[in-house]
């Protein structure tokens, strides 16, 4: 049984990409000087700081201590290591090149966590812009209007509807407080619950799809990391049937493992894997047509390897010139978002003193 610390453990700390990422190079790089993958183990418990790998590093310590090899240890700890990982140490292991297996583990994890920073990045001056507007919004409707509205409502006038608009919303600020943190806590929760269900998971998928911006970014992303996933399989000799299932099994879109599950249907009736993507996707409109191109290619010339690193490679980079676009309309939009606010504020506070002023004349 667990202790009441681990249980703490377990509920506040997550495992990172990047943590995983950690784990992998260090165990590549003390291999390749023949340390035993159990005295790296060991050697990555005095280094690590994240406390929940701590503690499942240990555990698969144990596992390995009692006889178990890497990739049987690693099957019995789903939730921290997942199928493809397995898959890889496992094609590998047989054959005495665990070093090369971590080190390429450790790789297209470092360029996953990468794609995922920079879209961050992009994300973070939008993000802290809207942050302030709704701290402004809080006080101003909190603190502002409820200190001129007595000014408004002793002089007895019909106010214009911008600012009686302004009243309602301040009054319902004060007011209903705890009612709109509360149903935004149950909205949270209830979204974090129900996404996770097939249904709103493909219903969130078609709503990022439907906004052009963030659809071209969120498909170069997914494109590249489908790439880098198939390099990565192939790369460790695992049969092509079973490479698109686990690309299949990693992918967090559920169109797209929609579409890959149909290729790998297709991939294991004997059909080209070109062949598969058009039947699947006849209308481009999820893997481009240089992606299909360059895959039919390496079906000529046998080299998909070499293949699905340059596929990943561009689209990694596509991400980059994407989000730079993206990055144009975004600033505007939450900038723009901030000064309507501020001109309905102003306007709806000059227009009242305007109609008093004017009732006074």
């Amino acid at each position: 049984m667990k202790t009441n610390n681990e249980f703490n453990v377990y509920f506040w700390n997550k495992i990172t990409i990047k943590d995983k990422a950690l784990l992998y190079e260090h165990l590549s790089n003390l291999i390749d000087w023949w340390v035993t993958a159990t005295n790296a183990l060991k050697w990555f418990l005095d280094k690590t700081l994240n406390p929940k790998l701590w503690l499942e590093i240990t555990n698969l310590l144990l596992f390995i201590e009692s006889w178990d090899s890497f990739s049987t240890a690693m099957k019995k700890m789903p939730f921290v290591f997942n199928r493809k990982e397995v898959a890889i140490i496992e094609a590998w292991e047989s054959s005495w090149t665990l070093q090369k297996s971590f080190l390429n583990l450790s790789k297209q994890l470092n360029e996953e966590e990468d794609l995922r920073r920079k879209v961050k990045w992009a994300l973070t001056y939008p993000t802290i812009i809207l942050l302030f507007l709704i701290i402004a919004v809080f006080v101003i409707m909190t603190y502002v209007i409820p200190k001129i509205q007595p000014l408004f409502e002793s002089t007895w006038i019909e106010l214009p509807l911008s600012t009686r608009a302004l009243i309602f919303v301040s009054e319902f600020f004060i007011n209903d407080f705890y009612t709109i943190i509360i149903g935004l806590l149950i909205a949270v929760f209830s979204f974090k619950a129900y996404i996770k269900t097939n249904s709103w998971k493909r219903m969130i998928d078609d709503f990022y799809i439907s906004i052009p911006l963030v659809w071209t970014v969120y498909k170069n992303y997914l494109l590249a990391q489908i790439a880098s996933n198939l390099w990565l399989l192939i790369w460790a000799w695992i049969p092509i049937v079973k490479t698109f299932a686990l690309t299949w099994d990693s992918s967090n879109n559920s169109i797209y493992k929609e579409i890959i599950y149909n290729v790998s249907k297709s991939v294991s009736s004997w059909k080209k894997i070109t062949q598969s993507l058009e039947d699947a996707d006849p209308q481009h409109k999820y893997f481009k047509n240089d992606f299909v191109q360059m895959i039919e290619a390496w079906e000529k010339t046998s080299t998909i390897n070499k293949v699905c690193d340059k596929i990943a490679y561009q689209y990694s980079k596509e991400v980059d010139s994407s989000l730079a676009i993206l990055m144009k309309w975004i600033e505007p939009a939450a900038l723009l978002i901030a000064w309507i606010f501020v001109l309905w504020f102003a306007f709806a506070i000059f227009s009242a003193v305007l109609k008093i002023t004017e009732t006074v004349s």
